[in-house]
């Protein structure tokens, strides 16, 4: 049987990677917790990583997938891991901000709606241990988790549990 694909809008988030990449690329090193270069290949891959599980769980999958490319941006902004997910929210606004003003009228601008769901799975990803009712929340939780795994990084039990769930879903089994 073959199916028809529908084609999954994905442009602004293409833009916005575009962008972020731009502005990443060609930062220093140094002061850093991680190199420059891992926030930007965690970026993409947990974009991807969030599209994938956002059309298995029928969550938005642009929006999906800019949570992802955002979900760290503290991270590169600050240089330092801790406390990334709450800080995250002024550098989270500036980069919309800057999005919305260069849209123009070929992409949909980011609404508030959009925003504040970002916003709020951004600030909690990193408690991997809670369980939250909102879908877009766990989601990006999962995704971190399951980069992590697919990257060969140590992980705390929190991430091997939500990581295997993921595996499990996804009908995969872990090595």
């Amino acid at each position: 049987m073959n199916e028809q694909l529908r084609p999954v809008s994905v442009k602004r988030l293409n833009r916005m990677l575009t962008m972020l990449f731009h502005d990443w690329k060609d930062l220093a090193d140094e002061g850093r917790d991680f190199p420059i270069r891992w926030n930007v290949m965690h970026m993409y891959s947990t974009s991807q990583l969030a599209k994938l599980l956002a059309l298995r769980r029928g969550l938005d999958v642009e929006l999906a997938g800019i949570g992802a490319a955002l979900h760290d941006i503290a991270v590169v902004a600050t240089k330092k891991h801790d406390g990334h997910a709450q800080a995250a929210e002024k550098y989270i606004d500036d980069f919309f901000g800057v999005f919305n003003a260069k849209a123009g009228a070929k992409l949909a601008l980011v609404t508030k709606q959009e925003r504040d769901q970002i916003v709020r799975a951004v600030a909690e990803h990193s408690n991997k241990e809670s369980n939250s009712q909102d879908p877009f929340v766990e989601l990006l939780k999962d995704v971190d988790s399951l980069d992590r795994y697919l990257h060969g990084i140590k992980m705390e039990e929190a991430h091997v549990e939500r990581c295997s769930k993921v595996m499990k879903e996804l009908g995969l089994s872990a090595e």
